[in-house]
C-alpha cells in the first residue's frame, strides 16, 4: 500500500496578559486536524521568574514516541534546536547550537530552563517524532519574561558637603534596567547646569552645592518589559548636609539681672550641620567649658561678667559666637547697662 501522507505541523502561538514579574503563557487550542488530540505546552511553574526555572511539558504526554525536539524559534530548523531528546534506556540528550547550558529534557519529552534571564523571553516549539506517524507535530509557545527587580541603593561620594562644592550619587540596581529616575525629597530631578546625569542615568552629580541642595536622594529603576511598569525608590534615602553655622545665640537673651545665690543657665544655640562644637569665654579668657550650656549658682559679685558662647562647625570651619551681659545684685533690681 502506498504510504500514508505527513500530518500538517499545527503551530499555535501561546500568549496572554503577563502580571509584573512572572513568566506566563496561556494557550490557544488548535482547530482539529489529523491529530485526534491537540497538544498543548503548559508550564509549571505557571509564573515562573527571573532567576528561578521552569518546566515546559507538551499536555497529553507523548506515548510511544521515538524522539523529541525543542526550538527557540516558531519553526523547527536546526539552528534554533536546543536539544533533542531519545527516553530510551538510558535517556538521551543531544544538544544543539540553541543550548545556553540551562535546558535540559525531562520525562515526558519536558523541557526545564533554570536560571531564567530576560533572554529566555520568546517563541519555543517542540517536535515530537513517533513510530506510528511520518511526520511531526508541534506548538509555540511565547514567554514573556519580566524581572523582579532588587531594591536599588544609593552611594554617594560623601553625605557632609560644603557649599560650592560637588558630590556624586550613584544608583545600585541590576543591569537590565532601563528606565531610571532620580528624586530628591520626593519630587523628581531633571538634568540641569548644576544638576548633571550621566549618559545612562546611573550618576547624579550635584555642582556648586547650596543649601538648597540639601535633602534625601533616591532613584527609581523599571524594566518596562510589559506595561504596566514598575519602580522602586531605594529603601534608604541619603541625606545631604550643607549648613554653617552663620550665627549663635544666648538663652535667655541679656542683658541679665539676678540676686545672689541665683541659679545661672546659659544656653548657646547655633544652626550647624554637623552639630558643632562649643566653648564659653568670660571676659576673654576660655573657661574649658565645652558643652551647649552652662550652669551655676551666682555666689560672689565677681561673677558679674560677660559671657560668650563659640560654636565651631569642624567640616565648614565656621565659628559663630554671642554674648550675654551677667548682672549681680543684692536686692533683685534690674540693672540697666549705661
Amino acid at each position: 500500500p502506498p504510504p500514508l501522507p505527513a500530518p500538517p505541523v499545527n503551530n499555535i502561538s501561546l500568549s496572554g496578559p503577563t502580571p509584573a514579574a512572572s513568566v506566563l503563557g496561556s494557550c490557544l487550542q488548535p482547530a482539529p486536524a489529523q491529530t485526534p488530540t491537540p497538544v498543548t505546552i503548559v508550564l509549571t511553574p505557571p509564573s515562573p521568574v527571573v532567576g528561578g526555572g521552569v518546566s515546559l511539558a507538551p499536555q497529553p504526554p507523548p506515548q510511544g514516541f521515538v524522539s523529541c525536539s525543542w526550538h527557540r524559534s516558531a519553526t523547527t530548523d536546526e539552528n534554533s534546536r536546543i536539544l533533542t531528546y531519545y527516553p530510551q534506556t538510558p535517556p538521551v540528550q543531544q544538544n544543539g547550537s540553541a543550548h545556553t547550558g540551562q535546558e535540559t529534557a525531562g520525562p515526558g519529552c519536558a523541557l526545564n530552563i533554570a536560571g531564567l534571564t530576560l533572554s529566555d523571553t520568546g517563541n519555543y516549539t517542540v517536535q515530537i517524532q513517533s513510530p506510528t506517524r511520518a511526520g511531526t507535530h508541534g506548538n509555540a509557545l511565547s514567554v514573556p519574561c519580566t524581572e523582579i527587580l532588587p531594591k536599588p541603593t544609593v552611594t554617594p561620594n560623601q553625605t557632609q558637603v560644603l557649599e560650592n562644592g560637588t558630590f556624586t550619587l550613584t544608583c545600585n540596581s541590576s543591569p537590565s534596567v532601563n528606565t531610571m529616575l532620580w528624586l530628591r525629597d520626593g519630587a523628581s530631578l531633571a538634568s540641569s547646569e548644576r544638576l548633571v546625569l550621566s549618559p545612562d542615568n546611573w550618576t547624579l552629580t550635584v555642582l556648586g552645592v547650596t543649601r538648597g541642595d540639601a535633602g534625601a536622594y533616591q532613584c527609581e529603576v523599571g524594566n518596562p518589559v510589559r506595561t504596566p511598569r514598575w519602580r522602586h525608590p531605594s529603601p534608604d534615602p541619603v541625606p545631604l548636609s550643607v549648613d554653617g553655622p552663620d550665627s549663635a545665640q544666648i538663652d535667655p537673651p541679656g542683658p541679665i539681672a539676678l540676686t545672689l545665690g541665683s541659679l545661672l543657665n546659659l544656653m548657646c544655640v547655633a544652626d550647624s550641620i554637623p552639630a558643632p562644637s562649643y566653648r564659653w569665654v568670660l571676659n576673654g579668657t576660655d573657661t574649658k567649658e565645652t558643652g551647649s550650656s552652662l550652669t551655676f549658682n551666682l555666689t560672689t559679685w565677681a561673677q558679674q561678667r560677660m559671657y560668650e558662647c563659640r560654636a565651631h562647625n569642624p567640616v565648614t570651619n565656621r565659628t559663630a559666637w554671642a554674648s550675654v551681659t551677667v548682672r549681680v545684685t543684692g536686692t533683685g533690681e534690674l540693672w540697666v547697662p549705661a
